[in-house]
Parts: structure tokens; C-alpha cells; sequence
């Protein structure tokens, strides 16, 4: 006979929300999560300024976690996390510049560690370097990062036009840090020899896979599936990732045994 139980996956959705201080906006985007079923979201350039920024919470997602630049509206990302998510954290580091964010805690007796981080479209290089540095420093558990490194690992497959104005020495070592984190691109792993992209530069014509979620090696036999979604609000496409988690639903009443029976002297015997 079956459990009565059936898996519950975290669905993991990344995407850079281009500004969310229009209230409008930010109840859109609360909207558009909760009938996704999304379980965590990793958002960057929320723009919200220092300790000033609006609110990004609301009784579908109780849990949110911020790092904002101090005097700008600029960059800033969030993790939020959805109330079927019993997550218990347990710490957290951020970016005084409102670059990353990394919570750490439990689900379901469960330890991970949740990296969001939004690159600057200059020295990327030495961002992720260092943020990389910083995040192994601090993580436990499984970890997922996610968020918007604002370069294309794979110009040949990542790109439209197939170039970078990276060098390669620059794209290696990205990607060598990527590995020696022990990272792997969730989408790029379901879809290896695939051609899509997350975002359009106006300026430049072209097209690049700018976003990514990355999953501990560890987690990879968990990956059930990874999306890059149709754009929506914002003028990055979201990506989603969904994983095998400690989360349950119950599908019906549980079976068990009636112990009365065990009384009956025949039937124990007979047992």
C-alpha cells in the first residue's frame, strides 16, 4: 500500500524584476510568484533604497530577505520564500552595495544555503571572484545560487551572434570558479546542445543567456526540471528550476493498522 504522501518540489525562480518600487508592480509580481507555485525567488535590481525600500512581503510570501544599495536606487536583490516553505533561518550575509544576498537555515530538517546575486556589467571578473570567496566562507548544506551575473559563460551557445567581448582567459576563469564552488548551470544540464536566451540588448542587437541558477553538484541527481520562461514584467525573461525536496503533501488519509484487532486472541495467533 502507499505512503498517502507524494513529493512537494522546490520550484526555484530567478529573474532580474527591473525595479519594484511602483506598489503596482510589486503586487504584480507577488501575483505572478504565488500562481507559478513558486517556492523561493531570487530577484535582482529590486532598486529599493538602504533601509528605506517598500515592502516585498505579504501573507503568500511571509519570509524576504533584502540587501539594498545604501544612497541609490540601484541594484539591490531579495530572496523570498513562499509560507509552504518551512524554512528556519539560521543566517544571513549581504552586500552593503545591495549586490548579494546569502540566507542559510533548514526545510524539513534539510540544511541549505540560498546565494542571490546580481553582477555589475563591469569587472565581473573579480565580482564573482570575490562574492564566490565570501559564499563558500559562509555556506552549509546544499547550496543554490541564482541570479543575473550580466555575462554569457558560453558565447558560442549563449549568445546570438556567437562572440563576447570577454576575453576567453576572463570567460575560464569564470567558469573555472564556477566549478571549483562545485556550481552547475541547473539549465544548461537538462539542456546541453539547446540555444535560448534571457535577455535582449537594444544598444548591441543581441541576445544572451544572462541568468542563471546554479545548483551544488550534490543536488543534481534532485533536478527534475529547468525553464527558461516566457518575458514577462521585466525585460530579462525568469528562469525556473524545480528540485526533488524534503517537502510532502498529503494526498489522502494516511493507512494504519486498527491495533484493536491485535486483542483478538485467533487473529494474533493466526498473525
Amino acid at each position: 500500500m502507499g505512503s498517502g504522501f507524494t513529493p512537494a518540489p522546490l520550484h526555484i525562480w530567478s529573474n532580474n524584476a527591473r525595479g519594484l518600487n511602483a506598489p503596482e508592480r510589486r503586487s504584480h509580481i507577488l501575483r505572478s510568484l504565488w500562481s507559478e507555485k513558486v517556492s523561493i525567488a531570487f530577484l535582482q535590481e529590486t532598486h529599493f533604497l538602504g533601509d528605506r525600500g517598500p515592502s516585498l512581503r505579504d501573507s503568500r510570501f511571509p519570509l524576504g530577505y533584502f540587501a539594498n544599495h545604501p544612497t541609490t536606487k540601484r541594484a539591490g536583490v531579495a530572496i523570498l520564500l513562499a509560507r509552504t516553505v518551512p524554512f528556519v533561518c539560521t543566517g544571513i550575509e549581504s552586500d552593503p552595495m545591495g549586490r548579494f544576498i546569502f540566507i542559510k537555515g533548514s526545510i524539513a530538517e534539510c540544511i541549505y544555503t540560498f546565494a542571490c546575486v546580481y553582477a555589475p556589467n563591469i569587472h565581473q571578473r573579480k565580482f564573482l571572484r570575490q562574492t564566490l570567496t565570501k559564499l563558500e566562507r559562509f555556506r552549509e548544506g546544499f547550496l543554490i545560487m541564482a541570479g543575473d551575473l550580466n555575462v554569457a559563460l558560453e558565447p558560442g551557445t549563449d549568445t546570438s551572434r556567437g562572440v563576447s567581448a570577454f576575453s576567453p582567459h576572463g570567460l575560464r576563469s569564470i567558469r573555472n570558479g564556477l566549478r571549483d564552488a562545485g556550481l552547475v548551470d541547473a539549465w544548461r544540464a537538462l539542456h546541453p546542445c539547446d540555444t535560448d536566451f534571457t535577455y535582449y540588448s537594444t544598444v548591441h542587437k543581441r541576445y544572451s543567456r544572462l541568468d542563471y541558477v546554479f545548483l551544488a553538484q550534490e543536488l543534481l541527481p534532485m533536478l527534475l526540471s529547468a525553464d527558461i520562461r516566457p518575458m514577462g514584467w521585466s525585460d530579462h525573461s525568469p528562469v525556473s528550476v524545480q528540485i526533488r525536496s524534503p517537502l510532502f503533501r498529503p494526498t489522502g488519509r494516511q493507512w494504519r493498522m486498527n491495533e484493536s484487532i491485535l486483542t483478538d486472541v485467533p487473529i494474533a495467533a493466526d498473525i
